[in-house]
């Protein structure tokens, strides 16, 4: 059996993490911290898990992994910690709201020698896998430009908060359209440009 803990239900992926780790056979949501001490300990009512207060307590507790699920800010903390305490790692996305944040995360999991992956779930969504195996199999030829659109919604929050969220939806939902190409396509970005605007149409 593989014991997971959950840090942090900030992201409301939390909740799916935790369902889906008390059906599988071979996975435990074996404990749960959160900065919001309320939050954590409703959360592990409602699914079963014990709630530890004290994080340190919880990274030193019998977990072979972690998922962080916090604001994006505070990623980098969390992810630091877990590897200092030898945990392997599932961080939500968009790993971290700067670059500089993301090299630390990397590197201090290199050093602890532990596993850091991100969440790209989009890819086992069964209509991109069957795209990606005609895109393979040359049906559709050479791809010379490809128009995206993520129809996700933006929940509110903390992710329309700058700070938190290092970018809002933009950053938020956009990571999965980039992670989707390099892997439908088999391609790294060489270059990337960027228009953005804000729609401030007022009614009169």
């Amino acid at each position: 059996m593989i014991n997971i803990g959950i840090m942090s239900f900030a992201h409301m992926h939390a909740n799916s993490y935790a369902a889906c780790l008390n059906i599988l056979p071979d996975a435990a949501l074996a404990a749960i911290w959160d900065d919001n001490p309320k939050r954590g300990r409703a959360m592990a009512k409602t699914f079963g898990a014990p709630f530890i207060a004290d994080r340190d307590a919880f990274l030193e507790s019998d977990l072979d992994g972690v998922i962080i699920t916090s604001e994006n800010l505070k990623h980098r903390a969390m992810v630091e910690a877990a590897a200092a305490a030898y945990k392997w790692i599932l961080c939500e996305k968009p790993l971290a709201p700067n670059v500089r944040d993301a090299k630390a995360m990397v590197a201090a999991c290199k050093k602890a020698r532990v596993g850091l992956g991100t969440a790209f779930p989009c890819r086992y969504a069964l209509p991109l896998v069957e795209a990606k195996n005609l895109l393979d199999s040359g049906t559709y030829g050479e791809v010379y430009a490809v128009a995206c659109t993520n129809h996700g919604q933006a929940p509110g929050g903390w992710f329309a908060d700058e700070e938190q969220s290092g970018g809002g939806a933009t950053m938020d939902h956009t990571v999965h359209v980039a992670d989707l190409l390099r892997w439908m396509l088999g391609r790294e970005f060489t270059r990337v440009y960027c228009n953005w605007a804000i729609n401030s149409t007022r009614r009169r």
